[in-house]
């Protein structure tokens, strides 16, 4: 009888343990998860070639250095975006771009904005040119056929509950527009929505 009675307090004092470490481990990574905010793997990347004009296509430009560079709108199905994130941080969204290539026969310094701020965005920006986080452009111009060298832009999307019950959680554009002149140069539509698009995404061209 005792020895069955030990058996029994042995069981359960090894599935407590268990139990512990399991959560310890949900507690330790949930933190890790929210101090990064978005893995990298999370945010979404896409080319942005300028001057492109409205995109409303997925398509594909020449690029006056040689090759051709891929280019679409951007809709995010936020119920697709894994288990992990959704249940630990699921209002906040990100997209990225480490390519700003200028398909102009001339030279473009330029600016990027987005048409809705409707929900708080944070930019992070990095490049080998001056950046002004104030008027959001570049210090210098970029030359025909061109990028900007060790360029690195992150805009992390943070949505209120109240936005979340939607089934649209954000719609506007991306602008890329001539610091100079003011002129808009390329704008890629942003959407961020619950369940896939019933829009035709097109092929590219």
């Amino acid at each position: 009888m005792e020895t069955r009675k030990s058996k029994i307090h042995y069981k359960r004092v090894i599935f407590s343990i268990i139990g512990f470490v399991i959560i310890a481990g949900l507690v330790f990574g949930s933190s890790v998860y929210a101090a990064q905010t978005l893995n990298p793997t999370e945010l979404v990347h896409f080319f942005v070639p300028y001057p492109a004009g409205r995109v409303v296509r997925p398509m594909t430009v020449d690029n006056p250095s040689g090759g051709k560079i891929f280019t679409r709108p951007i809709t995010i199905d936020v119920t697709k975006r894994g288990i992990f994130k959704q249940l630990i941080n699921p209002g906040v969204e990100g997209l990225s771009t480490h390519w700003l290539n200028n398909i102009d026969s001339k030279p473009h310094r330029i600016g990027l904005k987005f048409t809705n701020e409707s929900v708080p965005i944070k930019w992070e920006v990095g490049a080998a040119l001056p950046w002004d986080p104030v008027t959001k452009t570049f210090g210098s111009a970029v030359g025909s056929g061109e990028a900007i060298k060790d360029l690195g832009i992150d805009w992390l999307f943070y949505f209120p509950e109240e936005v979340m019950k939607k089934q649209v959680w954000y719609e506007g554009n991306l602008v890329v527009f001539d610091a100079d002149t003011g002129q808009d140069l390329t704008i890629i539509p942003i959407k961020f929505q619950k369940g896939a698009s019933n829009e035709s995404p097109g092929r590219p061209r």
